[in-house]
């Protein structure tokens, strides 16, 4: 004959087994809480380091053009016949403008004789290829720079195109 507390022992074991199954949620909530959290702890030290290595970015982009008149200044000083001690004096001026960009991490974008990449380059206009390969750059009209991997500005380039062949 069934005992009366029979019914009763099979109710405590599925009370007892209900609390398990309740705490595994709560457990596996803190997991998932304690990896959002590493997720955005890292995400936020990545973005403090790159905060700080690009912090001159912004500067840089001001500089450039100033850099870019101090070469026009060089070239026209030397197309103009001034004085030798001047034009010397004005390169002094561009290379050591140039070595405190170097310091800051701009470096200027290697463009002639490179094949063209739309990344580093902007084509303005193209030439007839003649010796050089197409889609290789054949003249720098501005010089482009890279603050790191970065591109801060993109060397205006003229690109190689293939030669037509004159017939219709």
């Amino acid at each position: 004959m069934p005992r009366a507390d029979d019914g009763d022992m099979d109710a405590d074991v599925a009370v007892e087994a209900a609390p398990s199954a309740s705490t595994a949620e709560p457990d596996e909530r803190y997991l998932r809480l304690a990896a959002d959290f590493e997720n955005f702890r890292r995400r936020k030290t990545q973005e403090l380091a790159n905060r700080s290595r690009y912090a001159s970015e912004d500067a840089a982009r001001a500089l450039l053009p100033v850099l870019d008149n101090l070469r026009r200044a060089v070239a026209h000083a030397a197309e103009a016949g001034t004085e030798d001690f001047f034009v010397s004096g004005l390169e002094l001026v561009v290379r050591e403008f140039e070595a405190a960009l170097e310091k800051l991490g701009v470096v200027p974008i290697d463009a002639v004789g490179q094949p063209f990449d739309p990344s580093l380059h902007e084509a303005i206009s193209s030439v007839g290829g003649g010796d050089v390969d197409v889609d290789t750059v054949v003249d720098e009209v501005q010089r482009g720079y890279r603050l790191h991997d970065r591109v801060l500005r993109p060397a205006l380039v003229r690109v190689a195109h293939p030669a037509t062949t004159g017939r219709a």
